[in-house]
């Protein structure tokens, strides 16, 4: 099932499949996505692709300075001398936040309760949102003009991060061959509720000694780095939806070095960001032991 959905999804994009994986173990496990790239670079497309394969709705939010949370969120309204609620681009199973960091500070922040507890509250009444409830924002590079940092508070909100893969010349003389079709077709032969449950999933004790081991090398090495419960909650979760996507019922040490630096990408603000992926590689995964026995 999910080898005909990444085939489905890699009609529209080209390369990236690491990154087509491991977004969907992160949509399978509930948790939010940051892709952070150069304009122009296919993060709309992208995010749209996998939308429409796992048959889900979607709307998109273009972040701009002006825009208010209301915008995002709704509002009260009176007609016929009563207030009803209209709801805004939130309500939805997927919604794309696209330059998020374009946006102002009190704007962005009215993703931090649906993004944590999956509901929002418009007057004082709280409202559930769609289930599944996922985000998946683009930020442009902090260097660019018209951007803001995304707070830390929010950061940690996003199970993953990651930048779309630089295309080789074949790849790329693919993608400049491939029709213009901005019409993303859906999957409706799909039903998103069908998948196995992540709890069916088993994880042997030293790979939760692992996943403790990582914050306790970071603890010891690089304080300036936070990585809080929710981060290692989220490596669990998305560890399970790897191994589904690895047709396993277990999950292994590697499945955990995989996902790993897609957890930490956004975490660490201790050097350059280009450089951030080998250091985790080198600096952290590199020097961490792992049990003999396992």
């Amino acid at each position: 099932m999910f080898k005909e959905i990444i085939k489905t999804i890699k009609k529209d994009i080209v390369g990236n499949d690491q990154n087509i994986k491991i977004s969907l173990a992160a949509i399978l496990s509930g948790g939010h996505i940051l892709i952070e790239d150069l304009p122009g670079t296919g993060k709309t497309t992208f995010a749209k692709s996998i939308t429409a394969a796992l048959n889900l709705d979607f709307k998109r939010i273009q972040f701009t300075s002006d825009l208010l949370p209301s915008d995002i969120l709704g509002f009260n309204f009176l007609k016929n001398d009563k207030f009803e609620v209209k709801k805004g681009p939130i309500f939805t199973n997927i919604v794309l936040a696209d330059e998020l960091n374009r946006a102002s500070p009190k704007t962005q922040s009215a993703f931090l309760e649906a993004m944590e507890e999956k509901s929002v509250t418009i007057d004082r009444e709280t409202f559930t949102l769609p289930d599944p409830f996922i985000v998946i924002a683009t930020q442009n590079p902090s260097d660019l003009s018209g951007t803001s940092l995304l707070p830390e508070s929010q950061l940690d909100r996003f199970m993953i991060s990651f930048s779309l893969d630089e295309l080789s010349d074949q790849q790329q003389l693919t993608l400049l061959k491939n029709k213009n079709n901005l019409d993303i077709k859906r999957n409706n032969q799909f039903d998103f509720k069908d998948l196995t449950s992540l709890q069916e999933i088993n994880i042997n004790d030293k790979v939760y000694k692992y996943i403790q081991e990582v914050k306790q090398f970071l603890n010891s090495n690089f304080s300036e780095v936070h990585i809080s419960s929710r981060c290692l909650k989220q490596i669990v979760a998305i560890s399970k939806s790897l191994a589904i996507l690895n047709e396993k019922d277990y999950v292994t040490i590697q499945d955990v070095k995989d996902i790993i630096p897609y957890v930490l990408k956004h975490r660490i603000n201790i050097i350059e960001k280009k450089y951030v992926i080998n250091f985790i590689d080198q600096e952290i995964l590199k020097k961490i032991n792992i049990p003999d026995d396992f």
